[in-house]
């Protein structure tokens, strides 16, 4: 693991299963404690996010109206201060609030979703069920499933694979866990997934074995740090 060495990222991105795992964990969990939940200030910065709008817009339309009966610049002056301040004050306003809400999500995430260093133990590839073995390009049909751990069978057809992972996984928090993981590959990537290839994984930590997928999210400063603290734990 020392060299970083991750493999290819699986040609689907596509975790919305996992999201809604997630999800179903947020909701099941125990209420937040009271420090942990919105104070009343904040709480009420979060409503004139609503009620600011609506107050600039009636303000605008009456200091229009006056500015339409009179003669007077002083109007149009006064709407231009009062939307270029109200945009101002609800775009600062509106930033505050989401980072507010994402470190109340990260801290309930972190007893949710945990990454770890998966390392492969033996890896199966086929085809993707729903290639079609006579369509244009495919040539002859598709060859049957392989381990990639046996070097004597073929390789696989060229087009997308599905490959079938057995990870042993060290978490950055906990117990050391097998699992196997499966994911759509092009047949390229697939050929690097050999014994031994190792990247980031998550799953959620009430049912490690049961919700490993392939991290795709994290930049290469977040991989090593995940790298670091596997190693350490």
């Amino acid at each position: 693991m020392d060299s970083l060495g991750t493999w290819p990222q699986p040609l689907s991105g596509d975790d919305r299963a996992f999201d809604r795992q997630v999800l179903q964990r947020l909701r099941s969990a125990e209420a937040p404690a009271a420090g942990d939940r919105p104070g009343l200030r904040e709480r009420l910065g979060t409503s004139l996010l609503l009620v600011i709008p609506l107050v600039s817009a009636l303000v605008v339309v009456l200091l229009w109206q006056r500015a339409a009966a009179g003669d007077s610049t002083l109007p149009l002056v006064l709407i231009a201060v009062v939307l270029v301040v109200a945009a101002v004050w609800w775009v600062s306003r509106l930033k505050r609030a989401f980072a507010a809400a994402q470190q109340r999500l990260g801290t309930r995430l972190a007893d949710v979703v945990v990454h770890g260093v998966g390392v492969v133990r033996e890896v199966t590839v086929a085809p993707a069920p729903d290639r079609d073995p006579a369509a244009p390009g495919t040539g002859t049909p598709p060859a049957p499933e392989t381990s990639a751990t046996d070097d004597d069978g073929p390789a696989p057809a060229e087009g997308p694979v599905r490959a079938r992972l057995e990870l042993s996984v060290t978490p950055v928090r906990g117990e050391r866990f097998s699992t196997v993981v499966e994911a759509l590959y092009d047949a390229g990537s697939a050929r690097r997934l050999e014994a031994g290839a190792h990247g980031p994984v998550r799953f959620l930590r009430d049912d490690p074995a049961g919700t490993t997928v392939i991290e795709t999210r994290l930049s290469a400063e977040q991989v090593q740090e995940v790298y670091r603290a596997a190693a350490l734990n």
